[in-house]
């Protein structure tokens, strides 16, 4: 609420598309009716000059997701896109996943907070009402996890030529926060999208890390990381003075930026 009193006073002063678009995402934030109301009301205004897709996997719009409104919110920040690059190939495909990465990325990002809070305070969380939170969080990842295999089964691997690059990076995403078994049956494709050049490399890093080091194996990009009591260290990488020659080779900024730009871990070792 201080958040949105701040941002309607900036706007009585100046308006501008991007006050406008912090109010809507603060209102949908606070999850009421009311609130709702008022984040589609300036929703629109801040849209009105934006051709991008990118409100339509913004997490911060989970409570709008299943309202009939934000569906008028799609067709047009779809029609505004196709209107300057071209149609996408697969519209359909494209929306379903754009919701699946507010779904997986909303309320994981509540989560990681309180997780946070959790080993900040000896393995206590710092309020009951965490716990149908996490739920929920689970909830939309089970969801996800059955449609996108539905999905999957219908269309094949989404690649971005057909749904956009945005699109296409949800379904390694979310594939990557299922099971072991979902991962390994599912990477070959996202391994061969990635080599025609139509996936993130670093989806497609995460997903090959992730995999190695559930086999008990080195991890060859740095993407992934454990919890030693409070502090945070990487997996265990192979030949970890090579890992920049092998992160550069698949379009990755060197791993000490990534992981203290991502992160905040400190991580020096000289590289060959």
């Amino acid at each position: 609420m201080p958040a949105l009193e701040k941002y309607g006073t900036a706007f009585m002063q100046n308006y501008s598309a991007s006050t406008s678009y912090q109010i809507a995402s603060t209102c949908a934030l606070l999850w009421t009716r009311e609130m709702r109301d008022t984040s589609f009301y300036f929703l629109n205004y801040a849209l009105e000059k934006d051709s991008s897709l990118s409100v339509l996997y913004d997490p911060q719009f989970l409570s709008l997701i299943g309202d009939e409104r934000w569906e008028n919110i799609e067709k047009i920040q779809v029609t505004k896109y196709e209107n300057i690059y071209g149609p996408i190939k697969n519209e359909p495909f494209a929306r379903a996943l754009f919701r699946m990465i507010i779904k997986d990325q909303g309320f994981m990002y509540a989560g990681n907070l309180e997780r946070k809070k959790y080993l900040a305070n000896g393995g206590y969380f710092s309020s009951p009402a965490v716990f149908p939170m996490l739920a929920m969080e689970e909830k939309n990842l089970k969801e996800n996890e059955k449609e996108l295999i539905v999905l999957l089964e219908k269309y094949g691997w989404p690649t971005a030529s057909s749904v956009t690059e945005y699109a296409a990076a949800g379904a390694a995403l979310i594939i990557n926060h299922t099971t072991y078994e979902l991962r390994s049956k599912y990477f070959p494709l996202l391994e061969e999208a990635f080599n025609k050049g139509e996936a993130q490399p670093l989806r497609y890093a995460k997903m090959r890390d992730r995999l190695l080091v559930e086999e008990g194996r080195e991890q060859l990009y740095g993407t992934q990381w454990k919890y030693e009591g409070e502090t945070r260290f990487p997996h265990k990488i192979k030949d970890p003075q090579y890992v920049d020659k092998r992160r550069a080779a698949i379009g990755l900024e060197p791993l000490s930026i990534y992981l203290k730009e991502r992160f905040d871990i400190e991580w020096n070792i000289d590289q060959k």
